[in-house]
């Protein structure tokens, strides 16, 4: 399963990322729910391009 948040800046996507209440909370709920996961954050692609970069890593 892929998941591909937008934000309109880059910046907003890293303090989503560093905020207390995802660290505190969220990512801990998506670690305990997943055995293999990946957390990128990357400037804007078009969606197809997003996803192919995403599955060849």
């Amino acid at each position: 399963m892929a998941v591909i948040c937008e934000f309109p800046l880059m910046r907003q996507a890293v303090e989503a990322y560093e905020s207390g209440e995802y660290n505190k909370e969220l990512s801990k709920e998506r670690k305990e729910a997943t055995k293999n996961y990946r957390f990128t954050i990357m400037e804007r692609l078009d969606e197809a391009a997003k996803l192919i970069r995403e599955m060849d890593k």
